[in-house]
Parts: structure tokens; sequence; C-alpha cells
């Protein structure tokens, strides 16, 4: 297989990220199997981990990471190609990291009749007969890909042999020299067929501030099966007083700018760190019309380490139990196997 099609552990390399996310360290991989690290020691700049680069002298490669937020949808592993190629690579994730096969010639079909039932609520593997995937609720560490730019992502089943069958495709745009979360948002329809599927791209900025919390609020909350739909969000957290990180998240997007918090034009606040125990706090926002009737939410108390230095992402999603919300909260420094470090807060 020519080198320019293979998918490559990520790799360190001293790239400069755009958009303001500074200098990334020359240094160790930060794949697989290890930690990251932490970004917690109050110092500053861009964390050394997740670094962006090329997967060979020629071509140029994009990194990112893939977020399963859709909650009737069962573990998935994924493959991709250039948006007007005819071969996929992949299954990226049970077909082994850093020597995906290359699929040519299969249509896709969108059906969306691919894996569901009950997910893990921690993440794991999640795959069927062994096989590496990622569930509902959980992020994959971030992995460098031998493409770049408009790229379709195909959605396979956990222990897939080729990318001959995915069950959902959709296209994403994935630059050159920056990070990305792809997230997988939205319901089946109760009638069949796709209502709200969706993969939708978020660029990542890893840069610290030495005495604020960075945090990155995305609404992915989509109500139920009956009716898969969202409104405009607020989000909240406590512990004593209370700090705004996001005072208003559309649909399917990171927080919207402002120069009040300030909330950056990628989505992310940069705030007063909050000691733990603390708590989230979700709502409508305050300038929505007829669809602000959102049930408010406020979670239990936790360790949600808004520390000088740290960096999070949260993913608003819909609750159980009579619940309306829900958060999976992200440790944006750190990894745990393949998975990045988020816990699940309710």
């Amino acid at each position: 297989m020519p080198s320019s099609h293979r998918i490559r552990v990520l790799v360190l390399s001293c790239a400069l990220i755009s958009a303001g996310a500074g200098t990334l360290a020359c240094g160790e991989s930060g794949g697989g199997g290890g930690g990251a690290s932490t970004g917690g020691d109050g110092g500053g700049g861009t964390l050394p981990e997740a670094g962006v680069g090329r997967s060979d002298a020629d071509t140029p490669a994009t990194t990112m990471r893939l977020a399963h937020v859709a909650a009737d949808l069962g573990p998935v592993d994924f493959c991709y190609r250039a948006a007007k190629g005819t071969s996929f690579e992949g299954p990226v994730l049970g077909g082994g990291i850093g020597d995906p096969k290359r699929d040519g010639g299969a249509e896709a079909g969108t059906d969306d009749s691919g894996p569901r039932g009950d997910a893990t609520a921690d993440g794991g593997d999640g795959g069927g007969d062994g096989a590496s995937a990622v569930s509902y609720r959980s992020v994959s560490r971030y992995l460098t890909l031998g493409a770049t730019g408009p790229l379709t992502i195909a959605l396979v089943a956990p222990g897939s042999t080729s990318c001959a069958s995915p069950f959902f495709m959709a296209d994403v745009t994935l630059d050159p020299g920056k990070l990305a979360t792809v997230a997988i948002v939205g319901l089946t329809a109760p009638d069949a067929g796709v209502a709200d599927r969706a993969l939708v791209a978020f660029v990542d900025d890893r840069t610290t501030v030495a005495s604020k919390a960075r945090v990155r609020m995305i609404n992915a909350a989509f109500g139920t099966a009956a009716a898969p739909t969202s409104a405009p969000l607020a989000v909240r957290a406590a512990s004593g007083q209370t700090i705004t990180l996001a005072p208003r998240v559309e649909p399917r997007k990171a927080g919207t700018a402002t120069g009040t918090i300030p909330v950056d034009a990628l989505g992310y606040a940069t705030v007063d760190a909050l000691p733990s125990p603390a708590q989230l706090a979700v709502g409508g926002a305050a300038d929505t019309n007829a669809d602000a009737a959102v049930d408010s939410w406020v979670s239990s108390a936790g360790e949600l380490r808004l520390q000088g230095g740290s960096l999070h992402t949260g993913l608003v999603l819909s609750g159980e139990d009579g619940k309306p919300f829900e958060v999976l909260w992200c440790t944006d420094t750190s990894t745990s196997g393949e998975l990045t470090t988020c816990e699940r807060v309710r």
C-alpha cells in the first residue's frame, strides 16, 4: 500500500496550529497506550500531545478524534476517503491503527440501519468480538489520517473487516495544520430512515492559560426519538460562585462567540478557576423565543477540575430517567488508552 494511504499513530511534530493555537513542541508520541500531558501545572502555552503533521514527506495529513454522542447508535468504527475519491481507508479502529486496509469500489448505504442497542456509560472499546470501537458517550484519542480537506467519513459496525458495508456516511472538511473533533450527533426517525443523524466537525485549540480554565461547550442534546429537536442553550458552572461557560450554544454547534465571557470564535470560554466540587447547570439561552421552554437542569456536585491551565470540552446530551440533560465532560489534556478522558456528569 502506498505510504500516502496509511494512517499513522499520532506522532508529535513541530507544527504551527492556526487560529491562535500556538506552536507545538517536538517530543515523543502522545498516542495509544499512555496518558497525555496534563497541562495542570499552571503553565500556559499549547499542550504538547496531539501534534499535527504530515503522513509522509509529500502528503499533508489531518488529525482528528471521533466523539460518539448519538444516543440510539451502538458502538462504531469508521473509514475515510477524499470526498471525491473512490477508495476508503480503514476500518481505522478495529482494522489496526497504523496499518489500515484499503477498500475500493464499495458504494456505501446511508439508511442508518447500523448497530444500535444499549451503550456503555463509561465508553470502553465497546466493540463486537473484541474489536476496538467508539461507544456512546466516548471520544477517541487523536488520530492522524493520511488525507486532508473535504473527506467522506463512513461509519461501519465494530469488527468489520472492510469498508464495503457502511451504514452511514457524511462529508466533513478537515484542514491541514489543525486538530478537529468529529462528532456523531442526532437520532434515527421513529418511522425509519434518518431524522437528525449527522457528522459535525469542530476545530480544536489546545492552548492553555496559566491562571484560567478554558472550556468549550457543544450542544448535542436532541430530545427524544419522537421529537429529535433542540434549542439554543446556556451553560454555567457553580461552586460558591457561578460562572458562565457559554451564554448561547446553538444546536450542533459550539458556544457562540462573545466578548463578555469571553468566548472565542471556536467556542472556547476563558474563565476564572473554580474549586471542586462544582456543578454544571443547563437551561434555555436568555434570548430564545418559542423554543426557550427547555427545563433547567443542575448536575450533582463533582470534580470538574476547572483549575488554571486546564482545558475541557463539554458535550451537552439529552438526559435519562426524566432528566432533560447530562454532560459528557472531557479533559482535553488527557487520554486513557485509545480514548480521550471523559466522564458523564448528571
